[in-house]
């Protein structure tokens, strides 16, 4: 698999995974700019132990890299509790050692139809 499509398996995994899994993934300074406010932290995993994402879709994909930094743009499509979910998203990754790990990760909700 290119690194193109691991980074891109990660971020879709990312909307799935539990807390457990997603702190392996994630830089300990990780920020996230979601439509209930801003987390970083601790506050990130504590939101991770609620209901996970289904259907998820990634669209509109854009992908940027550097040597140690990837920065991965899209739509995404999901559901949760039976609630259509839609947004423009952003997410950074940056290389520690032989790993990446989500440094950011910002959603812009899309209006409903």
């Amino acid at each position: 698999m290119s690194r193109s499509e691991n980074r891109w398996a990660d971020e879709t995994a990312w909307w799935t995974m539990g807390a457990a899994e997603a702190r392996r993934r994630m830089h300990p300074a990780c920020v996230m700019v979601l439509p209930r406010g801003i987390l970083q932290g601790r506050d990130i995993l504590s939101a991770l132990d609620g209901p996970r994402w289904e259907g998820v879709t990634l669209g509109e994909r854009r992908f940027v890299e550097t040597e140690d930094c990837i920065v991965l743009a899209y739509r995404v499509s999901a559901s949760r509790g039976g609630r259509a979910y839609r947004a423009f998203c952003s997410s950074t990754w940056v290389r520690q050692h032989e790993d990446w790990q989500m440094i950011e990760h910002q959603q812009t909700p899309l209006a409903e139809d």
